[in-house]
Protein backbone atom coordinates (compact mmCIF):
# COMPACT_ATOMS: atom_id res chain seq x y z
CA UNK A 1 0.00 0.00 0.00
CA UNK A 2 0.93 3.48 -0.57
CA UNK A 3 1.85 5.03 2.72
CA UNK A 4 4.09 1.69 3.79
CA UNK A 5 6.79 3.52 1.08
CA UNK A 6 7.32 6.72 3.70
CA UNK A 7 6.58 4.81 6.13
CA UNK A 8 9.25 2.51 7.17
CA UNK A 9 11.58 2.31 4.25
CA UNK A 10 13.91 0.60 5.90
CA UNK A 11 11.37 -1.99 6.92
CA UNK A 12 8.07 -2.73 5.41
CA UNK A 13 4.78 -2.77 6.07
CA UNK A 14 1.63 -5.52 6.81
CA UNK A 15 0.61 -9.07 7.80
CA UNK A 16 -2.60 -10.93 7.85
CA UNK A 17 -3.43 -13.85 10.30
CA UNK A 18 -2.58 -16.98 8.65
CA UNK A 19 -5.65 -17.88 6.50
CA UNK A 20 -6.74 -21.41 6.16
CA UNK A 21 -5.75 -22.73 2.71
CA UNK A 22 -8.58 -23.63 0.20
CA UNK A 23 -9.01 -26.44 -2.15
CA UNK A 24 -6.79 -25.60 -5.61
CA UNK A 25 -8.30 -23.18 -8.25
CA UNK A 26 -7.00 -22.24 -11.39
CA UNK A 27 -7.37 -18.57 -10.78
CA UNK A 28 -10.23 -15.72 -9.81
CA UNK A 29 -12.27 -13.81 -12.43
CA UNK A 30 -10.08 -11.41 -14.41
CA UNK A 31 -10.30 -7.59 -12.45
CA UNK A 32 -12.34 -5.67 -15.00
CA UNK A 33 -12.48 -2.15 -12.83
CA UNK A 34 -10.94 -1.28 -9.71
CA UNK A 35 -13.16 -1.46 -6.61
CA UNK A 36 -15.01 2.30 -6.76
CA UNK A 37 -15.64 4.34 -3.53
CA UNK A 38 -13.99 4.61 -0.01
CA UNK A 39 -12.08 2.18 1.71
CA UNK A 40 -10.77 2.59 5.95
CA UNK A 41 -7.70 0.64 7.30
CA UNK A 42 -6.09 0.85 10.36
CA UNK A 43 -2.05 0.15 10.82
CA UNK A 44 -1.00 -1.45 13.51
CA UNK A 45 2.47 -2.10 15.29
CA UNK A 46 2.27 -5.87 17.58
CA UNK A 47 -1.55 -5.34 17.80
CA UNK A 48 -1.11 -1.39 19.04
CA UNK A 49 -2.71 0.71 16.44
CA UNK A 50 -0.25 3.19 15.18
CA UNK A 51 -2.13 4.86 11.61
CA UNK A 52 -4.69 5.30 9.53
CA UNK A 53 -4.86 5.13 5.30
CA UNK A 54 -7.70 6.12 3.65
CA UNK A 55 -8.52 5.18 0.32
CA UNK A 56 -10.67 6.40 -2.00
CA UNK A 57 -11.60 5.57 -5.91
CA UNK A 58 -14.06 7.34 -8.34
CA UNK A 59 -14.56 7.27 -12.02
CA UNK A 60 -12.77 10.50 -14.02
CA UNK A 61 -13.00 11.18 -17.35
CA UNK A 62 -10.76 9.03 -19.63
CA UNK A 63 -9.94 6.52 -16.74
CA UNK A 64 -10.18 6.48 -12.66
CA UNK A 65 -9.33 9.27 -10.07
CA UNK A 66 -7.74 7.38 -6.83
CA UNK A 67 -7.40 9.85 -3.68
CA UNK A 68 -5.13 8.73 -1.02
CA UNK A 69 -5.19 9.82 2.78
CA UNK A 70 -2.84 8.61 5.60
CA UNK A 71 -0.97 9.12 8.96
CA UNK A 72 1.29 7.24 11.16
CA UNK A 73 3.67 7.21 14.44
CA UNK A 74 5.93 4.42 15.13
CA UNK A 75 9.59 3.26 16.69
CA UNK A 76 10.65 0.30 15.19
CA UNK A 77 14.36 -0.65 15.94
CA UNK A 78 14.80 2.63 17.81
CA UNK A 79 14.00 4.58 14.61
CA UNK A 80 11.19 7.03 15.22
CA UNK A 81 9.32 7.27 12.40
CA UNK A 82 6.49 9.78 11.43
CA UNK A 83 4.47 10.40 8.16
CA UNK A 84 1.10 12.04 7.25
CA UNK A 85 0.25 12.24 3.03
CA UNK A 86 -2.33 13.23 0.58
CA UNK A 87 -1.88 11.86 -2.77
CA UNK A 88 -3.98 12.31 -6.13
CA UNK A 89 -3.88 9.96 -8.73
CA UNK A 90 -5.34 9.83 -12.21
CA UNK A 91 -4.94 6.84 -13.96
CA UNK A 92 -6.30 5.12 -17.10
CA UNK A 93 -9.11 2.70 -17.53
CA UNK A 94 -6.31 -0.15 -17.26
CA UNK A 95 -5.04 1.84 -14.11
CA UNK A 96 -2.00 2.84 -15.53
CA UNK A 97 -0.76 6.13 -14.28
CA UNK A 98 -1.42 9.23 -16.03
CA UNK A 99 -0.71 12.24 -13.20
CA UNK A 100 -0.41 12.39 -9.85
CA UNK A 101 -0.43 14.91 -6.79
CA UNK A 102 1.32 14.68 -3.26
CA UNK A 103 1.99 16.46 -0.33
CA UNK A 104 3.48 14.59 2.42
CA UNK A 105 5.65 15.15 5.86
CA UNK A 106 7.84 12.55 6.34
CA UNK A 107 9.75 13.29 10.18
CA UNK A 108 8.60 17.03 10.24
CA UNK A 109 9.82 17.62 6.69
CA UNK A 110 7.36 18.62 4.05
CA UNK A 111 7.33 17.58 0.40
CA UNK A 112 5.64 18.31 -2.51
CA UNK A 113 5.30 16.62 -6.03
CA UNK A 114 3.41 16.66 -9.16
CA UNK A 115 3.60 15.46 -12.45
CA UNK A 116 2.39 13.39 -15.19
CA UNK A 117 3.66 10.85 -17.48
CA UNK A 118 4.89 11.99 -21.09
CA UNK A 119 6.20 9.39 -23.98
CA UNK A 120 9.79 10.42 -22.57
CA UNK A 121 8.71 9.13 -19.28
CA UNK A 122 7.15 10.82 -16.23
CA UNK A 123 7.96 14.03 -15.68
CA UNK A 124 8.14 15.31 -11.92
CA UNK A 125 7.96 19.02 -10.31
CA UNK A 126 8.80 18.84 -6.65
CA UNK A 127 9.51 21.28 -3.73
CA UNK A 128 11.71 20.27 -0.68
CA UNK A 129 13.36 22.01 1.52
CA UNK A 130 11.82 25.34 0.20
CA UNK A 131 13.66 24.62 -3.19
CA UNK A 132 11.64 23.48 -6.44
CA UNK A 133 13.14 21.27 -8.97
CA UNK A 134 12.10 19.90 -11.88
CA UNK A 135 12.74 16.19 -12.90
CA UNK A 136 12.57 13.41 -15.91
CA UNK A 137 12.11 9.66 -15.06
CA UNK A 138 13.32 8.12 -17.83
CA UNK A 139 11.34 4.64 -18.27
CA UNK A 140 9.48 2.51 -21.23
CA UNK A 141 6.31 0.78 -21.13
CA UNK A 142 3.19 0.95 -18.04
CA UNK A 143 3.98 2.63 -14.78
CA UNK A 144 1.50 2.16 -12.01
CA UNK A 145 0.83 4.41 -8.89
CA UNK A 146 0.98 2.38 -5.24
CA UNK A 147 -2.69 2.38 -4.70
CA UNK A 148 -3.35 -0.07 -7.37
CA UNK A 149 0.01 -2.64 -7.05
CA UNK A 150 -2.20 -4.94 -4.84
CA UNK A 151 -4.91 -5.40 -7.95
CA UNK A 152 -2.55 -6.14 -10.30
CA UNK A 153 -2.16 -9.44 -10.44
CA UNK A 154 -5.87 -9.71 -10.36
CA UNK A 155 -5.87 -7.71 -13.55
CA UNK A 156 -3.52 -9.92 -15.18
CA UNK A 157 -6.03 -12.97 -13.79
CA UNK A 158 -4.54 -14.36 -10.70
CA UNK A 159 -3.39 -17.41 -12.04
CA UNK A 160 -1.50 -19.41 -8.75
CA UNK A 161 1.72 -20.43 -8.81
CA UNK A 162 2.41 -16.97 -11.78
CA UNK A 163 5.12 -14.25 -11.14
CA UNK A 164 4.51 -10.48 -12.23
CA UNK A 165 6.61 -7.86 -13.19
CA UNK A 166 5.50 -4.10 -12.86
CA UNK A 167 7.10 -0.63 -12.71
CA UNK A 168 5.95 1.37 -9.96
CA UNK A 169 6.53 5.34 -9.34
CA UNK A 170 7.87 5.56 -5.67
CA UNK A 171 6.73 8.97 -4.49
CA UNK A 172 9.23 9.14 -1.30
CA UNK A 173 12.34 8.60 -3.55
CA UNK A 174 10.92 9.79 -6.44
CA UNK A 175 12.08 7.66 -9.22
CA UNK A 176 10.34 4.70 -10.78
CA UNK A 177 11.41 0.71 -9.37
CA UNK A 178 10.70 -2.18 -10.42
CA UNK A 179 8.17 -4.99 -8.57
CA UNK A 180 8.46 -8.56 -8.46
CA UNK A 181 4.85 -10.38 -7.27
CA UNK A 182 4.34 -14.09 -6.87
CA UNK A 183 0.93 -15.58 -6.76
CA UNK A 184 0.63 -17.74 -3.66
CA UNK A 185 -3.03 -19.15 -4.55
CA UNK A 186 -6.36 -18.86 -3.50
CA UNK A 187 -7.63 -18.84 0.13
CA UNK A 188 -10.54 -18.35 2.39
CA UNK A 189 -10.02 -16.36 5.61
CA UNK A 190 -11.54 -17.09 8.57
CA UNK A 191 -15.36 -15.92 7.80
CA UNK A 192 -15.49 -17.59 4.60
CA UNK A 193 -14.23 -14.66 2.24
CA UNK A 194 -12.17 -15.49 -0.76
CA UNK A 195 -9.31 -14.01 -1.19
CA UNK A 196 -5.64 -14.42 -3.54
CA UNK A 197 -2.46 -14.47 -1.66
CA UNK A 198 0.44 -12.64 -2.94
CA UNK A 199 3.70 -11.47 -1.80
CA UNK A 200 5.97 -8.91 -3.47
CA UNK A 201 9.74 -7.42 -3.13
CA UNK A 202 8.61 -4.21 -2.66
CA UNK A 203 10.66 -4.14 1.23
CA UNK A 204 13.94 -5.46 1.00
CA UNK A 205 15.20 -8.92 3.14
CA UNK A 206 11.22 -8.95 4.81
CA UNK A 207 8.44 -10.55 3.92
CA UNK A 208 5.17 -9.01 2.34
CA UNK A 209 2.07 -10.79 2.13
CA UNK A 210 -1.13 -9.34 0.36
CA UNK A 211 -4.45 -11.02 0.50
CA UNK A 212 -6.85 -9.09 -1.60
CA UNK A 213 -10.58 -10.34 -2.67
CA UNK A 214 -12.10 -10.72 -6.30
CA UNK A 215 -13.70 -7.03 -6.51
CA UNK A 216 -9.64 -5.39 -5.79
CA UNK A 217 -9.90 -4.86 -2.68
CA UNK A 218 -6.78 -5.13 -0.30
CA UNK A 219 -8.53 -6.99 3.11
CA UNK A 220 -4.82 -7.44 4.96
CA UNK A 221 -1.16 -6.88 4.06
CA UNK A 222 2.09 -7.47 6.31
CA UNK A 223 5.25 -7.07 6.78
CA UNK A 224 7.99 -9.41 8.97
CA UNK A 225 5.31 -11.87 9.71
CA UNK A 226 3.19 -9.50 11.81
CA UNK A 227 5.49 -7.12 13.44
CA UNK A 228 3.63 -4.84 11.57
CA UNK A 229 -0.07 -4.98 9.94
CA UNK A 230 -2.58 -2.96 7.92
CA UNK A 231 -5.56 -4.14 8.16
CA UNK A 232 -9.08 -2.72 6.17
CA UNK A 233 -11.87 -1.21 9.30
CA UNK A 234 -15.29 0.44 8.80
CA UNK A 235 -15.29 3.98 8.46
CA UNK A 236 -16.09 4.85 12.52
CA UNK A 237 -13.48 2.76 13.65
CA UNK A 238 -11.21 4.90 11.37
CA UNK A 239 -12.60 8.19 12.87
CA UNK A 240 -12.82 7.43 16.09
CA UNK A 241 -8.71 6.73 15.88
CA UNK A 242 -8.30 9.83 13.92
CA UNK A 243 -10.23 12.02 16.38
CA UNK A 244 -7.94 10.77 19.26
CA UNK A 245 -4.89 11.23 17.31
CA UNK A 246 -5.03 14.82 15.38
CA UNK A 247 -1.97 15.05 14.63
CA UNK A 248 -2.21 12.11 11.84
CA UNK A 249 -4.75 14.01 9.97
CA UNK A 250 -3.66 16.86 7.37
CA UNK A 251 -3.94 20.41 8.09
Amino acid sequence: MTFLLRLIPFLCALQLMLPHAAPAAPSLPRLAKPPLGERWFSISKEKEQTGFNRIDISEAPGGYEITVESGTKMTILGFARDAVSWEKYLVNPDLTLKSFEVDEVIDGKQIKLNGEVTAEGVRVNFTRDGKTKDKLLKVKGAVYPPPVVNMYPLLQGGEPGKTLKLKMLDIEAIKVIGIKMSVIGIETLPGGATVLHVQNDLYTFVDNDIWVDPSGNTLKESVRHGLIVTQAVDRESARKFISAHPGLKRR
